[in-house]
C-alpha cells in the first residue's frame, strides 16, 4: 500500500468541502484531477471513502476515521514546523557579537536594523572592544563573532574579509584643506596631526609610506580609536587621519575629510572560531554587515589580492 501527500491533501480538501468541484477550486486544480487522484487514493488503500450522490461526495465512517488520524498527524506537522521555525531563529538564543570602535556607530546600527527584520526575537548581546580583546573572547567562547581590524591574531579562528577603506585625512569644515580633492604629505607637513597607536597597523602602514616619501609629520595626539581621532579633528585640536567608517558619521556636526594622497588603509574582518559551528543567525548577521558596508566600500574601498 503506497499513497502520496498530494492524494492526502486531496482527500482532506474533499472531505471539508463535500465537493469535488469546491476542491478543485480550493488546490488551484481540474475537478477531473481531483476525482483521479481520490480514485487513486481509494484505489492505493483499499478503502471507499466516499458516496457520490449527485453533486455532493458524501463521506463514508472509513473516511471520517482516516481524516481524524490525518488532523491529528497533522498537529503534530504544524509542532514540528514551529520548532523548525523556532531553530531557524524565531526563538533562537541571544547572539553573541563584537566589533571594533570605528564600526559601532553607524555601521551597526545599520546591521542591526537588517538583522531584527528577519530574526526580531533574537537578542543580540553586542560588545564593544578593541580587536585583540574580541579575539580572545571569541577564542574563549564568550562571543559567537566578531569584526576586528588586521592587527588581530587569527591562530585557532577562521577569518574572513568584510572591506578594507581608504584612509581619509580629516579636519573642521572651516579648514583650509577643504578646498583640496585629496590631502597629500605636503599638505600636511606643517599640520598638528592626530593619530592613531604606532600599534595599529594603518599606522604602522602610514609611518612606512612617510618615511619612504622622506616626509615627515607632526605628531601631536595619538589615540586608539579613530573615533577620538575625528572628534579632536572636529574640536580643532589638529589633523586627523582616520577610517572613514567613522568620519562620514560626524559630517553633520561639520566634519570634512579628504582622501589621503598615500596608500594607508583600514582592513574589516570577521572572526568565528575554528572548530565551533556559525548559526544560520550568525551567517545572517555577517550577511548584514556587509551590506552595511557597502556603501563605504563603494566611496572608499582598496582592492585587496
Amino acid at each position: 500500500m503506497t499513497f502520496t501527500l498530494k492524494q492526502v491533501e486531496t482527500f482532506r480538501t474533499v472531505y471539508e468541502t463535500e465537493s469535488v468541484t469546491a476542491a478543485a477550486r480550493r488546490l488551484d486544480v481540474s475537478p477531473a484531477t481531483v476525482s483521479a487522484t481520490l480514485a487513486a487514493l481509494e484505489a492505493s488503500i483499499e478503502l471507499r471513502l466516499f458516496e457520490r450522490v449527485r453533486q455532493r461526495m458524501l463521506r463514508t465512517p472509513e473516511a471520517t476515521l482516516l481524516y481524524e488520524e490525518i488532523r491529528r498527524l497533522n498537529v503534530g506537522l504544524e509542532s514540528l514546523g514551529r520548532k523548525i521555525r523556532a531553530i531557524r531563529g524565531a526563538a533562537q538564543p541571544r547572539l553573541r557579537i563584537g566589533c571594533i570602535h570605528a564600526y559601532s556607530g553607524a555601521v551597526v546600527s545599520d546591521a542591526i536594523t537588517r538583522f531584527r527584520q528577519r530574526y526580531p526575537d533574537t537578542p543580540l548581546y553586542l560588545q564593544i572592544r578593541d580587536s585583540n580583546t574580541l579575539r580572545d573572547m571569541v577564542v574563549s567562547g564568550e562571543l559567537d563573532l566578531a569584526t576586528v581590524a588586521d592587527e588581530s591574531e587569527l591562530e585557532g579562528l577562521r577569518g574572513h574579509r568584510l572591506a578594507s577603506l581608504r584612509a581619509v585625512v580629516v579636519f573642521p569644515e572651516t579648514h583650509s584643506l577643504a578646498r583640496l580633492a585629496q590631502v597629500g604629505f605636503a599638505q600636511l607637513a606643517d599640520a598638528d596631526i592626530i593619530a592613531l597607536n604606532t600599534e595599529d597597523a594603518s599606522r604602522q602602514r602610514l609611518d612606512a609610506l612617510v618615511l619612504q616619501a622622506g616626509a615627515s609629520l607632526k605628531i601631536a595626539i595619538e589615540t586608539p580609536y579613530s573615533a577620538t581621532v575625528c572628534q579632536l579633528a572636529l574640536d580643532g585640536h589638529g589633523v586627523g587621519i582616520a577610517n572613514p567608517a567613522t568620519a562620514v558619521s560626524l559630517e553633520a556636526a561639520g566634519l570634512r575629510h579628504r582622501p589621503l594622497a598615500a596608500p594607508v588603509h583600514f582592513e574589516c574582518h570577521m572572526i568565528v572560531h575554528g572548530s565551533r559551528p556559525l548559526s544560520e543567525a550568525g551567517k545572517f548577521w555577517a550577511t548584514c554587515l556587509r551590506a552595511a558596508l557597502a556603501p563605504l566600500v563603494e566611496r572608499y574601498g582598496v582592492a585587496r589580492g
